[in-house]
């Protein structure tokens, strides 16, 4: 299925913005490469598919990318006040 167009439209300016903030300019950062990278994330990390359709799947997977990255902030600025596994 090809993608839509707001997805393509959003990856032109991911990669375009990628091949700007590079340090070093070899390799082209294109549509494909950020494309190729979603695809090795979601190989890496299947437990993030959960769902039965296209929708669920999307939604649950950015409930818990939204959740690991606000842990993440926590974390980087300092951690949270009640840590969930210390057993309260």
């Amino acid at each position: 299925m090809p993608l839509r167009e707001d997805q393509h439209s959003e990856l032109s300016t991911i990669a375009r913005e990628l091949m700007l903030a590079r340090s070093r300019k070899g390799e082209r950062i294109t549509e494909n490469t950020v494309i190729r990278l979603a695809v090795d994330l979601v190989i890496r990390h299947p437990e993030l598919l959960i769902g039965d359709t296209e929708e669920e799947l999307r939604t649950n997977m950015f409930s818990r990318f939204d959740l690991l990255l606000a842990r993440e902030r926590e974390l980087l600025a300092g951690g949270a006040k009640d840590e969930p596994w210390e057993g309260k």
